[in-house]
């Protein structure tokens, strides 16, 4: 008897030993979870308006902090099905579905092509009008009220866990997610001081990122599809059962029906509503987005929303000014960039379209003044709207200055050739760099910024002609 109580004093001590050893563990992967998606969330919160602890949250519970088999291997964080609605692939598991003899049978989940997707998709989710009755109510609340946001989503139907809301209060009152409810994106990414690595740490067992395509998907109650690599306008058409003339109506943004497209651009399937059905009124401009960039966004007709906001086409917002996207018209007109002559316009493309309309303004390599004459579309015009399969509006590509939250490094005083003089320029010429996306190649990148891949290589010390999605590269 004596030794039946030693052995189980000692069990108990192991366990306890094993629990107290696995604790911190399990912290530091949580915290590394929350810095590594919390810029993401809240980008989404300003998007959406689903508040930024709710989502940070919901990924630490539903894919265990990104460990789980769904988050590694179908980069799932949230554990969507797939539901009638998704075209795409599927992961079976056993969760909680039951055939008609009661029995437990595998649910299919939705496989996506990134984090960052599946992030994005989360919020389309919840916005679905056709889930308005289970989770529209949400909408209502503040976002800074995260317990009311957790019992919605239990009521809603969201989880089937009675205790759902209590473990989702839970986390985001231990890790202090409610703080991100609370501020910006730019001032979090002025915070963190760099963009975090969406990618997962590697496993042997985890496929490479791919690019979702042809898989319709919605964005304010309109259906488009993330182009493949080299399709065109007729390709998609035909697939599709749309006229190529209908399709070239609802996407303003690319310039003809054969025109070789590049992979992640967007293409609409319907015509866009005149503003955005989402909570949201107004969008904060960024450096370097267009009009044009803010119709794909938030898919709104371009037209309605020049008028809304009292502007003419070839006009363009300048950085941090409001646009409305909803609504009737602004009372004034947004600051626009010709209304900073002593700033040049600034173009931060992401992945880059070369056959887009409404370029940005270029400046003049010799001179370095910025035409004022509305860009033409055709080849080699650029825009923030050729979008990665993340949908995301623009990827920095950062000069660094005071301002560049990548670097530290001075900008250094170059010569310019003008006709043939050699002289100093008065405009320093700086470094930059660039996000690596998902689809980038080193060959796509040296058309995109007008140098070779060797160039690129060279500044850079690479050895092969691989780019790894998530780092930071120099390309001039």
């Amino acid at each position: 008897m004596e030794f039946l109580k030693n052995s189980l004093l000692i069990c108990l001590s192991l366990l306890v030993y094993g629990c107290a050893q696995a604790q911190p563990k399990d912290m530091e992967e949580k915290m590394a979870y929350v810095e590594r998606y919390r810029l993401l969330a809240v980008e989404e919160m300003e998007r959406t308006g689903i508040p930024a602890s709710i989502k940070l949250g919901q990924g630490l519970l539903e894919s265990r902090w990104g460990t789980s088999d769904l988050a590694r291997l179908a980069n799932n964080h949230f554990g969507i099905k797939c539901g009638k609605d998704w075209n795409g692939e599927g992961y079976y598991k056993e969760d909680d579905d039951l055939n008609d003899k009661g029995e437990l049978i595998k649910s299919c989940f939705r496989v996506y092509g990134s984090a960052e997707q599946c992030y994005r998709d989360h919020s389309a989710f919840l916005m679905n009008p056709a889930k308005k009755e289970r989770y529209g109510p949400l909408f209502e609340l503040k976002r800074t009220d995260y317990r009311s946001w957790a019992e919605g989503l239990k009521k809603g139907g969201y989880a089937t866990d009675p205790g759902y809301p209590t473990k989702l209060i839970k986390l985001i009152e231990d890790f202090d997610l409610h703080r991100y409810d609370e501020t910006t994106y730019q001032d979090l990414l002025s915070e963190i001081g760099t963009l975090p690595t969406l990618t997962q740490p590697d496993s042997p067992d985890k496929p490479l990122p791919v690019l979702v395509v042809g898989v319709p998907q919605s964005t304010n109650d309109v259906k488009y599809i993330i182009a493949a690599a080299g399709q065109t306008v007729k390709d998609i058409a035909s697939k599709q059962y749309v006229s190529p003339k209908a399709l070239m109506n609802h996407n303003p943004h690319i310039s003809g029906m054969e025109e070789s497209l590049k992979a992640g651009t967007r293409v609409f399937l319907q015509s866009k509503p005149k503003g955005w059905r989402g909570q949201e009124t107004y969008h904060k401009v960024r450096k370097g987005e267009l009009m044009i960039d803010i119709s794909v966004l938030y898919a709104i007709d371009l037209d309605k929303l020049y008028i809304r906001n009292k502007m003419s086409h070839g006009q363009e917002p300048a950085e941090n000014t409001q646009v409305k996207i909803r609504g009737g018209k602004i009372k004034k007109q947004p600051k626009l960039q010709s209304d900073q002559p002593n700033k040049k316009p600034t173009a931060l493309p992401t992945v880059p379209n070369p056959s887009l309309s409404s370029a940005k303004p270029a400046a003049d390599p010799a001179t370095g003044t910025v035409s004022t004459k509305p860009a033409k579309s055709g080849p080699g015009t650029t825009s923030n709207s050729d979008l990665s399969a993340t949908n995301k509006p623009n990827v920095p590509v950062v000069s660094a200055s005071n301002s560049d939250p990548f670097s530290t490094a001075k900008p250094s005083t170059t010569t310019a050739n003008t006709g043939g003089n050699m002289t100093n320029s008065n405009n320093p010429v700086a470094p930059q760099y660039y996000l690596v996306m998902e689809g980038d190649t080193l060959e796509i990148l040296a058309q995109k910024f007008k140098t070779s891949i060797d160039g690129i290589k060279k500044l850079n010390n690479l050895a092969s002609d691989e780019c790894k999605v998530g780092s930071r590269i120099r390309v001039k």
